[in-house]
């Protein structure tokens, strides 16, 4: 048929004959993706090494990382205390704790040779990023690997905490995935990341806008179904551990700790106002997702939808960890190379941003307050500039249908 050209004829169009040169290009592009993807999974993986320290390891996730690499699948399930995240990051360190423990490994190397999976994860992420948006990979590329070897990564890395980086590489995969139309993936992806850390269910929203109305529920049974398989056998084996975790996630301190917004309004909470910090944060992204789907935000504007909830969960939580930015940071990465930025311009604006108030301004004579009131003021900047992109997605998206017309 006469019709449309062809792929290849529109390859013949932009390469010249049809081609040599054409052909030589799109090796010389996989070739560049390859090399980078070894790049960032040796430097995300090295930077597992230099950077882990035990920190919460010991008391938290060891005692199960250790009986699962033992073999001991029951005592993994029925320890005294269950860690504070979900199931697959335990059993996704644990064959590699084994290995380390077999030539003699003591709980640095062991927590070390954990946690280089959790973070190479974000590093196959990246791998992922590069090939489906290809336009500007060396730069963006690039910006990714300062994202994960960002404070923020070290920060996880140092408190004991490598599941945080392996759940936001699952989450934003999740969304990107279901723009991508890979929705088998999204659901997986999704349902793993809510098997690692309980935050990954205000991904559920943003998955869902990229995938699409018609897959609705499919993708979400499949993801809950698979979180609730590995989820399950904790609860059936230890209820009481898994009830007192569950109570223990969803509790906040009174205190109000440094980098939180409210530690600038107040820095001692009523207790029934920290109590609802942590439902009031997920239940936000209720109305939010419903907004932006009555607004036809959808898939162009998942990973900024899950950029912005991201964002409430770090300045509305009393207790703001370094490390809980890095799903923000990946989310608006993944975004920018979306629209495909060649610099990262917002991403690497909130990382120095990151960077001036914890390992600068929190350490200087000015004390915490000064350094919470500046995170406050860019935090501020950055929530109006992540409103009006969104704001510029749904006035675009009703000028569509207008122009159609």
């Amino acid at each position: 048929m006469q019709g449309a050209a062809s792929e290849e004829e529109r390859a013949q169009d932009r390469d010249g004959p049809l081609s040599l040169a054409g052909t030589t290009g799109r090796k010389w592009r996989r070739t560049r993706q390859l090399g980078l993807a070894i790049f960032g999974l040796v430097g995300v993986v090295g930077f597992a090494w230099y950077r882990g320290y035990l920190g919460d390891y010991p008391h938290d996730a060891a005692p199960a990382v250790d009986a699962l690499a033992g073999g001991d699948f029951w005592g993994a399930l029925t320890v005294e205390r269950q860690p504070l995240m979900g199931p697959f990051s335990i059993i996704l360190r644990a064959p590699f704790v084994a290995v380390a423990q077999s030539f003699g490994a003591g709980d640095l190397v062991s927590y070390r040779v954990g946690a280089a999976p959790c973070l190479a994860a974000a590093g196959l992420l990246g791998a992922a990023l590069v090939r489906w948006f290809p336009s500007s990979a060396p730069l963006l590329a690039l910006g990714l690997l300062a994202v994960l070897l960002a404070p923020a990564t070290a920060d996880a890395l140092e408190l004991g905490h490598p599941e945080e980086p392996l759940a936001a590489a699952l989450s934003v995969g999740a969304v990107a995935a279901g723009m991508r139309g890979r929705r088998v993936s999204a659901a997986v992806l999704l349902g793993l990341a809510l098997a690692t850390k309980q935050w990954a269910v205000l991904a559920v929203g943003p998955t869902l806008l990229a995938v699409g109305r018609p897959y609705w529920w499919r993708v979400t049974t499949t993801a809950c179904g698979i979180a609730a398989l590995l989820t399950l056998p904790n609860v059936l084996a230890n209820h009481q551990g898994f009830a007192t975790v569950s109570r223990q996630i969803a509790s906040a301190p009174v205190q109000a700790q440094f980098g939180s917004w409210w530690y600038v309004v107040d820095r001692d909470l009523p207790a029934w106002l920290a109590q609802a910090t942590h439902p009031a944060i997920v239940l936000s992204a209720i109305p939010l997702t419903v907004l932006a789907y009555r607004h036809r935000i959808g898939a162009d504007g998942a990973l900024l939808l899950l950029a912005l909830l991201f964002f409430i969960r770090c300045v509305f939580d009393p207790v703001n960890n370094y490390y809980y930015h890095l799903p923000l940071l990946l989310a608006l990465l993944t975004w920018e190379m979306q629209m495909r930025r060649l610099v990262p311009y917002a991403t690497l604006a909130v990382v120095a941003s990151l960077f001036i108030t914890n390992s600068y301004l929190a350490f200087a004579d000015w004390g915490l307050y000064t350094a919470s009131v500046f995170y406050f003021v860019w935090t501020v900047g950055l929530a109006a500039y992540l409103v009006v992109a969104l704001r510029r997605l749904a006035g675009s998206a009703r000028a569509a249908p207008e122009m159609s017309r």
